[in-house]
């Protein structure tokens, strides 16, 4: 569980397992939850229970909410109303089958804690590492974002490539547990310096403004990879910023989020189609809601950054 919490670059919250039956009214549920290891854990009283229900008999949301939350209260002989941070509990339902978690994450995994300034509709941190592991990027490769608006993607491939735990800058709920092994994560962190790697690597990243490059600098630097990373503002549709050709492009070019002037994306999407080596494989992500016929389009794929259904499209020019 601390390595899952430690290492994932992809994980949103790590939840443990604590209880486990089946129930078909609120008393089997109250008793399920009363009878379940949250005590063995924690005797924090401060909580928030979310709730899900699914073809079961029990699917009013609140009532599930409050009947957990009585249930989970009782269970705990000497409670402790001292924390100041809550703890998160998951009640899941589904074909009256009840599955209760204790979040040990404690904030979203996303949140690495180098992001220290932001902008309008930046990639969620572990969507960024998601669009390089699925690019097939080699490290060796040089990287290159020309729409470093989101900054996220080249200190994310940094930190990739690097080796670097993405979570060496915050704390978890599972370090404020009873049976916490504090010995054990500190040699969990040890391991992971150990294993970081000191090579070199071509990671660019460029945008037209230029309040949004003295963004991503600054976030480089908390993340410790600002060494690795060359910014620089330069506009996409008038310079021609690539000039190598082996080369893998991935970026979050703009849409409606953040443009909705029609005639300025056209301009940018034809200038995307045509301004790279023919070799050139690029991928990029963009809304659902943004459709772009392109015929190099080679593959896709879905998934969501934030609440935004997105597509992760892998082209190669002719």
């Amino acid at each position: 569980m601390m390595n899952i919490n430690y290492h994932s670059r992809i994980a949103n919250k790590v939840y443990i397992q604590i209880a486990e039956w089946n129930a078909k009214t609120f008393d089997e549920l109250f008793e399920i939850i009363k009878c379940s290891d949250y005590p063995q854990f924690s005797s924090n009283s401060n909580i928030t229970i979310k709730a899900q229900s699914k073809n079961s008999q029990l699917n009013s949301l609140r009532t599930i909410q409050s009947i957990s939350h009585k249930a989970v209260l009782e269970s705990i002989k000497n409670f402790s109303n001292e924390e100041k941070l809550e703890n998160e509990l998951l009640v899941i339902l589904e074909k009256n089958k009840v599955n209760f978690y204790l979040n040990s994450s404690w904030k979203a995994l996303y949140q690495r804690g180098y992001r220290k300034a932001t902008w309008e509709a930046p990639l969620k941190e572990n969507v960024a590492a998601s669009l390089l592991l699925l690019s097939g990027w080699k490290f060796k490769t040089p990287l290159y974002d020309y729409f470093c608006w989101s900054w996220t993607i080249p200190i994310e491939a940094a930190l990739l490539a690097k080796n670097i735990a993405p979570w060496t800058r915050r704390h978890f709920t599972f370090e404020r547990f009873k049976n916490f092994e504090k010995l054990k994560f500190e040699e969990i962190k040890r391991k992971a310096r150990e294993k970081e790697f000191k090579w070199e690597y071509q990671i660019f990243a460029s945008d037209i403004n230029v309040d949004m490059v003295a963004i991503s600098k600054e976030n480089a630097r908390i993340a410790g990879v600002d060494n690795i990373i060359e910014f620089s503002q330069k506009d996409f549709l008038y310079e021609n910023i690539v000039k190598k050709e082996k080369i893998r492009i991935i970026s979050n070019p703009p849409y409606w989020k953040r443009i909705w002037d029609e005639k300025e994306l056209r301009l940018i999407y034809e200038k995307l189609q045509k301004s790279f080596y023919w070799d050139i494989f690029w991928w990029r992500i963009s809304s659902r809601s943004f459709v772009w016929k392109d015929k190099n389009i080679r593959s896709e794929k879905k998934l969501f950054n934030w609440n935004e259904e997105c597509m992760f499209y892998r082209r190669k020019p002719n």
